[in-house]
């Protein structure tokens, strides 16, 4: 429900008051089908980050935000900066349009065409993504056709609806959605046309007015945007917020952890269906095997009935009739290999049945083995289906020995020889055992563009943040985190505060002839901060 059009209305109520009087300075990209708008006024710095992938679309709003010094790309930079007028969404379109002093700043959420654009006083326009031209005059007719309001927009529902209700909402009203026709049924199905409209009116009223909660199911790793006073909300866990962007922000930053988690548990339950077939029908072939039981005693019989009969046999025999003197007076035919002596012919048999001995043993020892493995697996694959967190899926991962990553080079396999913690759901950090492992932490694993950090003038681990997108800015509070714990992870683990140099490993070098766990910093920087683990860090590995 994050994109429905009454909630993107109560983010721009809430925003256009937030923002009074805050100047857009810049708007830059620095990640595929993302913008950031940095804007500061009374309030302080401020940023909106707007997501145009068609499948994910959103606009939420950050008080911190790092550019990249690398690869990003401004936009609109003959408009800016300019002083922002308001925030407001279409009447009945999901389009939020920042009215600047000089231009209209337009995020349409339309399917494959999401977009944002701007378009000056003169009724130019500028896309960041690429628009066709032939339908550019025709767009820009469309927008300035539609009507902006920065308020609480209820619609005049047409009392005259003569046909099923819940179709001519569909019809007629389409930007009402889905997730409010559900609510409506979830309290009535029916009932008299202005009976229905005063309750569709009154689950509108309550996405502005009610607290916005977002719905959790640790074990599918699926969330939802809701408003808490609504009848059809999941029988779930949830978090209450007191506006609509702080929980628009933490079901944003949640869906991405849960993509990730979920994108984990399909991979484990793919392998382990795999494995399970495999294994399955492995025993299928083992047992059939063991329940023909072993010929040992058959091939001995006709081992020694040759030795009895050794001088019968000429040269080039394919096959010889003897009595069988086991069963009494019955004859016997026994198939012998021309190219062998009698002697060799005889011995072959023996070698078949110590042979059909040692695989009915194997065979049962396999069988066995196989279970216990079958059996674990099976177990795995509940533990799986029932994880609530990252953590027990990698754990899972470990135990069947699988990449993290598909793509994974042979630097990624190492980590797990250091403690690893993911913070806000989203960041990992590598920390240090010991001096030894410490340079293996810095000169075998660290990429060039990770962060480095250590507790200053104190021994202490190396610690590591993986940037996995250098794109992507690492926020400052993120950085005073991860130096929180590498001053808790060091000799100055029970002060009150403590400095942590840190720096990119690019800038972190290891000179000829010094001690283990020793470097230089070409460069650094340093943050003041507690020795902690902080509260939304999760601890990975264990020692």
């Amino acid at each position: 429900m994050y994109k429905n059009y009454f909630i993107l209305n109560r983010f721009a109520e809430e925003q256009n008051e937030k923002f009074a009087g805050y100047s857009v300075d810049e708007i830059f990209s620095q990640e595929k089908d993302k913008l950031v708008f940095h804007m500061h006024g009374g309030g302080g710095e401020s940023y909106l980050e707007i997501s145009v992938n068609p499948g994910f679309p959103y606009i939420v709003v950050k008080d911190d935000f790092r550019r990249a010094k690398k690869n990003t790309i401004d936009f609109f930079t003959g408009f800016l900066p300019a002083k922002l007028e308001a925030v407001e969404i279409a009447v009945s379109d999901r389009i939020i349009r920042l009215k600047l002093s000089n231009s209209s700043i337009y995020f349409a959420i339309r399917g494959k065409y999401t977009d944002v654009f701007l378009l000056d006083n003169m009724d130019n326009i500028y896309f960041f993504k690429k628009f066709p031209d032939e339908n550019t005059d025709e767009f820009i007719r469309e927008i300035k056709s539609i009507d902006f309001t920065a308020e609480v927009n209820i619609p005049v529902f047409n009392e005259n609806i003569k046909n099923d209700f819940f179709e001519a909402i569909k019809k007629y009203y389409p930007f009402v959605g889905k997730e409010i026709l559900s609510e409506l049924k979830a309290r009535s199905n029916n009932g008299a046309v202005d009976e229905m409209i005063s309750r569709l009116k009154q689950i509108i009223t309550e996405i502005f007015t009610e607290a916005p909660a977002v719905y959790l199911d640790e074990k599918s790793f699926t969330l939802q945007l809701r408003i808490k006073s609504f009848k059809s909300n999941l029988n779930t866990d949830f978090q209450e917020f007191g506006n609509i962007y702080d929980a628009i922000n933490f079901y944003i930053n949640k869906k991405y952890f849960y993509d990730s988690a979920g994108d984990k548990k399909k991979r484990i339950q793919k392998h382990l269906e795999r494995e399970l077939i495999k294994l399955s029908n492995k025993l299928n072939s083992l047992k059939t095997n063991i329940d023909n039981g072993s010929k040992e005693d058959e091939y001995l019989k006709l081992g020694n009935l040759l030795l009895i009969n050794i001088n019968k046999i000429k040269a080039g025999m394919r096959v010889i009739e003897v009595e069988d003197i086991y069963e009494g007076e019955k004859n016997i035919s026994i198939k012998l290999d021309e190219k062998l002596s009698p002697r060799k012919n005889a011995d072959l048999y023996f070698e078949k049945s110590k042979g059909d001995r040692i695989r009915l043993e194997k065979s049962k020892k396999l069988y066995s083995e196989n279970k216990i493995l079958f059996n674990r697996l099976n177990e795995l694959q509940k533990k799986a289906a029932e994880a609530g967190s990252i953590g027990e899926l990698v754990k899972i991962m470990k135990e069947l020995k699988m990449k993290d990553n598909e793509n994974q080079n042979e630097k990624e396999d190492i980590r797990i020889k250091f403690k690893h913690y993911i913070i806000e759901n989203k960041y990992n950090v590598y920390v240090g055992k010991d001096s030894q492992n410490n340079d293996l932490l810095t000169v075998k694993f660290a990429k060039q563009n990770d962060y480095w950090f250590h507790a200053r003038s104190v021994p202490g681990s190396h610690v590591v943040l993986r940037v996995d997108n250098i794109k992507e800015a690492v926020p400052k509070n993120i950085l005073k985190k991860v130096a929180a714990l590498a001053a808790f992870h060091s000799k100055a683990k029970t002060s009150g505060t403590a400095p942590v140099s840190f720096t990119l490993k690019k800038y972190v070098v290891k000179k000829k002839g010094m001690e283990p766990g020793k470097v230089a910093l070409l460069k650094e920087d340093v943050l003041l901060v507690k020795p902690e683990v902080p509260a939304d860090c999760e601890y990975i590995t264990n020692d």
